[in-house]
């Protein structure tokens, strides 16, 4: 009998160990990217235990995985409805509440898992960490990573070898914002002293330099994890989407490894019709995206983007334009890549009833990028889309947020700001524009130009006489740098000059000395020649006007390039 028992005691402990086994497999399922295989695993694991906690809070974590809150929330509620009360499903079901914004409700699951699961005065580092996973995922606006960063830190040292407590730290640090990079640098940092190999916490790292547009540190990263760990696909899927607009060739070498070292499922067709898209074979990926659509993969959102990516390029933007606001219309916000939020607003400006909704993707798409260059680019397309459109004063905003967003500005960008703001009727802004201008490129014209059509624009009937300085500025500028080149732009300022000066101010001396301005370039000048007389005249008989006064010039400062 007592044989008996021993060996049904080892029967028994060993079922419970290729219990634990396998729900370890489901987790390194998940850490390579294989939701599938993870939830086929576990619904196997409840079909023979339905009370098995661990096996059931990681089949919620895996419809997390897959974007599904609904499907997780209703693992973790069947599973408290049917007396399955352990603190690790409260941790679950916190974790959903989280990302559906009920961040009290999740708190209290969250301390009271905290509070059962002390054993000894010791609080349980797997319920913490898990408490940590929930507070890291989601977008910045998701939950209070401060109090996960918080209970992170208190897994970390209970159990101080564990890579993933420190990866849950460094995302939780990178949520609380970019300040906090030198932090979620250390934490995985940790991940990797305690776990040379774990590819997460390297690609994780890579991430953080993608993000500030480090090219070299962000590839040397990811190809770091994957030489740490080649079974690490998300590495490969990175990868791919780098190269895919830069060398398709190696792209697809990229993506080779990330569908072989994947369960195949709808993302890894999707990626495979869009590997087809970037390689120019737009009908041929079309004809992919219907085949997957035929099959299983009917309600996969991203065949919405692969098929407006399609037609766009087939050339039915119309098509085009219906699937990607129909993806864009379903899928949440923090889900969207700022590429298809770009591809959306460029589509939209095809339509010129659609410019308003354009700009607004488009902004989208510079929210979520956080690359500076990237940014500014963002910020230059929705600025000439807007003046395309005519909204000139909008423009004129854009430009002010791109002279934050780049401080030092280009002598290209000084000029669309000035014209941006002379279109909108703002010559103050146009001559700040035009003075800043000069100030960093003495040496070109656009600035001097610019501030001359502000000042005459400002005073459009002459009656102040304003403009004359910036005129003024203008003719020196060209005098001194070149009078052949400039010739009949100098003429045409100077003849300004002479209308104010002799029609508005009666400042005969001045007018006589712009005119001498305009015979100084061009001798046998009829007009300046013609005026001179009259003017000298009218000076020589105060009683007597000239018998013509000098016309005003219609054309003041010559176009600029």
């Amino acid at each position: 009998m007592k044989k008996l028992t021993t060996l049904l005691l080892a029967v028994l402990l060993s079922g419970k160990l290729l219990l634990a086994q396998t729900v370890d497999e489901a987790r390194k399922s998940l850490y390579y990217g294989r939701t599938t295989s993870a939830r086929q695993t576990l619904d196997k694991l409840i079909a023979a235990n339905p009370k098995n906690a661990d096996a059931i809070y990681w089949l919620g974590q895996t419809y997390l995985n897959m974007d599904s809150i609904g499907g997780a929330r209703q693992v973790y509620q069947n599973a408290l409805n049917s007396g399955v009360n352990d603190p690790l499903i409260w941790v679950g079901m916190g974790h959903v509440e989280l990302l559906e914004g009920k961040k009290d409700a999740a708190r209290q699951r969250f301390d009271a898992a905290i509070t059962a699961s002390i054993n000894k005065k010791k609080e349980n580092p797997n319920i913490l960490n898990a408490i940590g996973r929930a507070e890291a995922d989601g977008p910045a606006n998701v939950g209070d990573p401060a109090f996960g960063i918080d209970v992170l830190k208190r897994a970390a040292a209970l159990d101080p070898n564990n890579a993933d407590i420190y990866t849950n730290l460094g995302i939780s640090y990178l949520k609380l914002g970019p300040d906090q990079g030198g932090n979620a640098y250390e934490a995985f940092g940790n991940a990797l002293r305690v776990d040379p190999k774990n590819a997460r916490a390297s690609y994780r790292l890579g991430k953080i330099f993608q993000s500030q547009g480090n090219s070299e540190k962000f590839l040397d990263y990811y190809n770091t994890a994957a030489t740490a760990d080649p079974s690490f696909a998300p590495v490969y899927l990175e990868l791919y989407d780098y190269y895919a607009n830069r060398d398709v060739n190696k792209a697809k070498e990229y993506l080779e490894k990330y569908i072989a070292n994947s369960d195949k499922d709808c993302s890894t067709d999707a990626a495979y019709a869009d590997y087809l898209f970037r390689a120019g074979k737009y009908q041929e990926s079309l004809d992919k995206a219907k085949a997957m659509e035929n099959g299983g993969c009917k309600n996969y959102p991203g065949l919405k983007v692969i098929y407006a990516y399609d037609y766009e390029r087939l050339g039915d933007s119309l098509q085009a334009r219906q699937n990607i606001e129909s993806y864009l219309s379903t899928v949440p916000a923090d889900k969207v890549k700022p590429a298809i939020y770009e591809f959306a607003g460029k589509l939209l400006l095809k339509f010129p009833d659609q410019s308003a909704a354009a700009t607004q993707y488009l902004e989208k798409a510079m929210n979520a990028d956080t690359v500076p260059a990237n940014r500014v680019a963002y910020i230059n397309t929705i600025a000439e889309s807007l003046g395309k459109s005519g909204n000139y004063a909008e423009q004129l905003n854009w430009y002010r947020r791109l002279a934050v967003a780049k401080p030092d500005l280009s002598a290209r960008d000084l000029y669309f700001m000035s014209d941006a703001a002379l279109r909108a009727g703002n010559y103050a802004a146009a001559d700040s524009f035009g003075a800043m201008y000069i100030q960093k490129f003495p040496d070109q014209p656009q600035g001097y130009s610019g501030r001359a059509k502000a000042a005459i624009a400002a005073d459009v009937d002459t009656t102040k006489g304003s403009a004359v300085p910036a005129v003024m500025q203008y003719i020196q500028y060209m005098e001194k740098t070149d009078k052949e080149k400039y010739k009949n732009t100098i003429i045409s300022n100077y003849g300004y000059l002479v209308y104010v000066h002799a029609n508005v101010q009666k400042d005969y001396p001045a007018a006589l000395k712009d005119l001498e301005g305009i015979l100084a370039v061009d001798p046998t000048n009829q007009y300046a020649t013609a005026t001179v007389a009259q003017i000298k005249k009218a000076m020589a008989g105060p009683q007597k006007q000239p018998a013509a006064t000098p016309k005003k010039s219609t054309t003041p400062v010559k176009k600029r390039a």
